[in-house]
């Protein structure tokens, strides 16, 4: 795997030098190469989302080979809890402690779960994955959030998030306030495809929002991810006429390595059973729409 994204490092180096070559080549014409980045035709979208999604009992088999792809750390957990009072989400470590006698929190502490002696973190089990996938909570407190940032530094997927986290963003499930984002997805898409590199991208359970996903064969460690991920964003930004990502938030894992007792920072599964209802949690195509099954 070093060899390759080494392989593939280069070849964005070499595919921004012949693109800077033949812009020059341009210019000296008078040939203007500016091209906008949207260029799906939306007549292909489908307004009803939700009713692409096949509706099918979910099985252990299913639980299984979905968790081979999205497989982050197994002994520890977050999942999604909305504050009834204000709307707000939030994801929560889970541990069996958590809200009970000892627990800091019960005395207003904001220590993080991390430095807590109390911890006792659950470990991620196949009821979890399920009851995430099946999603029969009406509050959606079935939400897994895994920690991609394995112990030994290594990681297995790499996700670009392009969802809004500016603040009391938690309030509307991070939600992006308009459509701009999608020219940015869609450009790091065309990257990845020119770049010879197969991503997903799921639209997020807000619906206005986004994360990219690139899997890895067998994992890898985290900062070498990590350096391919900004080679990408850096390097193909210019090659597609972008000038920055500006709705792009941030990369996970974002450490490249791990505090003593740290975890990370936590990603939501995607393929939610509730939110899937509505077209969203899904995997799309180019033209935003999600892939039935």
């Amino acid at each position: 795997m070093t060899d390759e994204i080494s392989f593939l490092q280069d070849k964005i180096k070499s595919l921004e030098k012949e693109n800077q070559y033949l812009k020059s080549l341009l210019d000296q014409a008078g040939i203007s190469y500016h091209v906008p980045v949207e260029t799906k035709n939306t007549d292909l979208f489908e307004p009803d989302q939700g009713k692409r999604i096949i509706a099918r009992e979910i099985t252990d088999k299913d639980a299984n080979l979905f968790f081979s792809m999205f497989w982050g750390r197994t002994d520890v957990y977050a999942k999604r809890t909305v504050k009834k009072s204000t709307g707000e989400v939030n994801y929560y470590t889970q541990c069996y402690n958590f809200w009970k006698s000892g627990c800091p929190r019960m005395n207003g502490s904001k220590i993080r779960c991390q430095e807590c002696k109390r911890q006792a973190y659950k470990k991620l089990e196949r009821q979890q994955i399920m009851a995430h996938l099946r999603g029969a909570s009406e509050e959606a407190a079935d939400v897994i959030g895994v920690y991609p940032l394995l112990e030994d530094d290594t990681c297995r997927f790499l996700v670009f998030d392009f969802d809004n986290h500016e603040k009391d963003a938690e309030k509307c499930d991070f939600a992006n306030t308009d459509d701009i984002w999608k020219e940015e997805v869609d450009a790091l898409r065309e990257i990845c495809v020119v770049n010879g590199i197969d991503p997903l991208v799921e639209r997020s359970r807000s619906g206005r929002g986004a994360h990219l996903w690139i899997f890895f064969q067998k994992k890898t460690e985290s900062s070498l991810a990590r350096k391919f991920g900004n080679a990408l964003l850096r390097s193909g930004a210019e090659s597609v006429n972008l000038k920055s990502f500006r709705f792009y938030d941030r990369m996970l894992p974002m450490q490249d390595h791990l505090s003593p007792g740290g975890i990370g920072n936590l990603i939501a599964l995607p393929m939610q059973g509730r939110a899937l209802k509505e077209g969203n949690s899904a995997f799309v195509d180019e033209n935003w729409n999600a892939y039935p099954d």
